[in-house]
Order: structure tokens, then sequence, then C-alpha cells
């Protein structure tokens, strides 16, 4: 699910048709003006839903931030809806995401107003991610570990190095469900609160998985009460994690909610690190 709060949200440049976008200047006009307005207010509207509403609002949100940014191209405000459509492609534009979102990135770096830049040397590092492209995803994370730690973006890499390796132990204490088969595919699904949002988010997961895939939700945050009361409820293996678990460290979780297939077998080896549905979608493909 697309994290509005921290907008975890460009057209393909050339993606309005063929004409070449207006060189980046400080220009005002009221028309991107009132855009940028409107824009942040209908974000924070976005923000007041929950659950379904706040994930289908989201999948939609795509058009909008096109429009809007077709509207502040060539003008001091171009780019925040520039990022903000960066990151909802490459949350919601499926397997070209990656290639899509770097010439949205390279655009955003030239902008004279320097709001987002930063931001943006760290979507770079997950779109370089999403390409398959380590070496260097980790060379730029690396650089901005030393110069803005908080950005995350080694952490990041981290988690796709994980694919490959052997899975830590399962982390918390389990309120809900039964172990996993051994032969089953498991989707270890890491979420903060498990609430309507949480939920939200992992239902496609869920309906794509089907039986061949065992999923364990592991609840970061709340109590763990309200982890056993959502077991049954959502159909899956619930655990909760206590605050400052040493266990959590091991699995260098970049951000919440995420995920991470794991493979068959006593020993379980990480497969995918934040499968789409398509993705589980052939793990049932191949177990059929």
């Amino acid at each position: 699910m697309l994290r509005l709060t921290c907008l975890v949200l460009a057209i393909v440049l050339a993606g309005c048709g063929d004409r070449t976008p207006p060189p980046p200047s400080m220009e005002e006009t009221p028309d991107a003006a009132r855009t940028a307005e409107l824009l942040e207010q209908d974000l924070r509207g976005l923000h007041s839903l929950n659950g379904n509403r706040r994930a289908e609002a989201e999948r939609a949100f795509g058009p909008r931030l096109r429009r809007d940014l077709d509207i502040c191209r060539g003008t001091r405000y171009e780019n925040k809806p520039l990022y903000m459509l960066a990151q909802w492609t490459l949350v919601h534009g499926g397997p070209a995401a990656g290639d899509e979102v770097l010439p949205m990135l390279d655009r955003l770096e030239i902008l004279p107003a320097p709001a987002y830049r930063n931001a943006g040397k760290a979507l770079r590092v997950q779109a370089l991610l999403r390409q398959g492209r380590l070496a260097e995803a980790r060379q730029l994370a690396e650089a901005l570990e030393r110069e803005l730690p908080a950005l995350g973006a080694l952490t990041r890499v981290r988690w796709y190095e994980m694919v490959g390796q052997a899975a830590p132990a399962m982390p918390g204490t389990a309120v809900g469900g039964e172990d996993p088969p051994a032969d089953a595919f498991v989707l270890v699904c890491f979420i903060a609160m498990p609430d309507a949002d949480a939920e939200a988010w992992l239902a496609p997961l869920r309906g794509a998985a089907g039986a061949g895939v065992h999923i364990i939700a592991v609840a970061t945050a709340g109590d763990l009460l309200a982890a056993a009361s959502v077991a049954s409820a959502w159909g899956v293996d619930v655990r909760w994690v206590r605050q400052g678990d040493p266990a959590i460290a091991a699995w260098n979780v970049p951000s919440l909610p995420t995920s991470i297939l794991l493979g068959p077998g006593a020993k379980r080896m990480v497969l995918a690190v934040d499968p789409t549905p398509a993705d589980l979608a052939r793990v049932q493909a191949v177990r059929r």
C-alpha cells in the first residue's frame, strides 16, 4: 500500500505526447499555484481515509498526478507532482516501473527548486533495485548513507540483497494459526498496527497467494491482544513482535508494510522481496 504520509507517490516524461517538456524554471503561474494548493488539500483528504477506501483512492491517484504535473511543468511547482508521480509509478506501475521512473528523477535533479531532490535520490535507489541493478543501487545508497542516513537507502539495498540467502529465524510470538507445511512457500508480511490499513494492503496479496503460499503477518506495533484478534478474521497466521525485539533487526526491514517470499523446505531461502500479486500468481502456476 502506498503510504501517502511519507508519500514513499511523474509521468514518463514523454508520456503526454511527443512534445518536449518546457525548460525548468522558477516561473510562477496562477494555474500552477492553484494546482499545487489543491493537490495539498486533496492529499490531506486522502490521509483521512483508511482501509479499502484509502487503498482504492491511492491506486486511482495516478491520472490526477499526471494532470497536475502537466499544468505545473516549467514552473517552480513542478517538483512536487513530479516526485509524487514517480513514487506512485514505482508502487503501481508494474514490471516496467523502474524504467519509467528514472527519467522522471533525472528531470527532478535539474529543477531549480531543491525540494524533493534528496528524496528523489532515495527513490532512485529503489528504481535501480527494481531493475536488478544492485551494484549501482548500493553505490548510490552508500553515498546517501554518509550524507543523509535518515533516508534509509542502504537498508533498502540490504533488503534486496537478502534474495538468495537463508531466511533469518521468524521473529516474535505466534498468536494465531499453524506452522506452515514444509512444502509450502511462505509470504512473511511485516506490518505496523494490525488495523484496517494493514488489512487492505494485505488483501490483494492474500487473494493472489492461494493455497500454495502460506501467509504470516508480523505485527510490529500495537499490543498482543490486537494481533491475536485479527488472526482468524484475516485468515492468516499472525505473529506479534515486542518493541526492541532484536530478532526483527536480522530481517533488515526497510519500511512498513513490506513483504518477503520464502521458498519451501526446512531451511527456507529468500526468493523475492515485496512480491506483487502477479509474482504470487506465478508461484501458483509453478505449483500446478
